[in-house]
């Protein structure tokens, strides 16, 4: 017994020595393979691994790691104290930018009403005041901006399925950037010899095209985020302080993505009638050359509040809406495209009757509208398009007029004259 357990010993003992040489043969030969210290970690961890991860790592094995999105701390201290939520950069980014562009637009109002203070008695100390506060003003945007653009640029490779949202997003950053460093430069060659009168219009002139580009990049920051709030499908979540209009008061442009996501979601195989209105004032940017910005809102006010009054029924899915700038967008559940175009035409109509006044002076305000029945296979840009072609047509052909697109284009409507009453509406009041 004693000998077989020595020869056992010596046997074990043989064929440890012989896969130790194996091993450093292996080892000198193709060092790459293996090394004893590598060789234990990774044993090591494939017995404390559970099966489903190694699993999953094995799958994963080459695959390239998606980069994380990185919403800069300065964002998430704006975005918070707005109680602002963002759920990734591009959105983050779009959120920020349509704050600031709030604030931005103010700036613009203020000098704007400025110069028309010293519209009739010019001095070359408060043109030049002014021109250098515009110039300050726009410095600190374009600062912002590039700064946005920076942050979307450099992180192109982590915004996964919004890189071209973010890529329109920073091509729109440029142009703006494009068109303001325009502005800067006439500002620098304004020469103050010339007549200040002219001066002074010239500078009206830079402030109005500066505002139109704040509009402008404000509706694409709404559309951009409304963009990603409709890919993750959280319209239905959506916080109510964000469906508001701050000038209306109606719902905005979020607010009626909202309205539409609810509709669908209750009616899912998109069987009720529906059909969608745009209602925009006609020549609206000479009031605002006329009258100023700040008239011009009170104007959207007024009218808006006009065309909710108007809308007022016994039915439940009746809503007016603004959806950009002058730009009313009216919902009609459970009604076809007729009914709708009965509705818009009775508010054309109204506000055509209607003497809108302003400090005593008279303004001539009208409307153009397009109409469409909404289409089970519709997508909101698809159905936006068609409303928007239907009411720019009815613009082309003379404005004052609503046109009507039911699948085939648009096409003007040969409405009765319905009884409206004549109004006096004080813009304002």
């Amino acid at each position: 017994m004693f000998l077989y357990l020595i020869l056992t010993i010596a046997a074990n003992l043989m064929v440890g020595f012989c896969a130790a040489v194996r091993v450093r043969q292996l080892v000198q030969h193709q060092p790459a393979i293996i090394s004893v210290e590598t060789a234990d970690t990774f044993l090591g961890e494939i017995e404390d691994e559970d099966p489903a991860e190694a699993n999953s790592q094995n799958k994963n094995h080459g695959r390239k790691e998606e980069p994380e999105e990185v919403i800069p701390y300065e964002y998430l201290a704006i975005l918070e104290a707005e109680a602002v939520e963002a759920g990734g950069l591009v959105e983050a980014t779009a959120q920020v930018l349509r704050l600031e562009i709030g604030l931005y637009r103010a700036k613009l109002i203020a000098l704007e009403n400025r110069l028309r203070e010293v519209w009739y008695q010019p001095t070359e100390e408060a043109l030049q005041e002014i021109a250098d506060e515009l110039d300050a003003i726009n410095i600190d945007w374009l600062d912002k901006q590039a700064e946005a653009a920076q942050h979307l640029d450099g992180s192109t490779d982590g915004l996964g399925a919004y890189s071209d949202v973010g890529k329109r997003l920073c091509d729109t950053l440029f142009d703006q950037t494009a068109q303001i460093e325009t502005t800067l430069s006439n500002l620098q060659q304004l020469d103050f010899v010339d007549s200040l009168n002219d001066v002074c219009r010239k500078l009206v002139l830079e402030v109005g095209r500066l505002v139109d580009l704040c509009h402008d990049l404000r509706d694409k920051m709404t559309e951009t985020i409304v963009t990603v709030l409709r890919a993750e499908k959280r319209l239905g979540t959506v916080d109510k302080k964000m469906q508001i209009d701050g000038l209306t008061g109606m719902r905005n442009r979020t607010g009626f993505e909202r309205q539409l996501f609810e509709w669908w979601r209750d009616d899912i195989r998109r069987e009720r009638a529906l059909s969608i209105a745009i209602v925009d004032i006609d020549a609206f940017r000479k009031v605002n050359e006329r009258l100023s910005t700040e008239i011009g809102d009170k104007v959207i006010k007024a009218i808006g509040k006009f065309i909710v009054d108007i809308m007022r029924s016994d039915r439940g899915f009746e809503f007016p809406m603004r959806l950009e700038g002058q730009r009313f967008i009216l919902f009609f559940g459970d009604v076809g495209p007729r009914g709708a175009t009965s509705a818009v035409e009775r508010i054309r109509q109204t506000v055509q009757a209607t003497s809108f006044q302003y400090d005593g002076e008279e303004l001539e305000l009208f409307v153009s509208a397009g109409v469409t029945e909404v289409a089970p296979k519709d997508t909101v840009p698809k159905l936006l398009t068609r409303v928007s072609t239907a009411m720019r047509t009815a613009k082309k052909n003379g404005r004052n007029r609503t046109f009507i697109d039911e699948g085939n284009g648009p096409q003007p409507i040969d409405p009765p004259e319905y009884p409206v009453r004549p109004r006096i509406v004080r813009i304002g009041d």
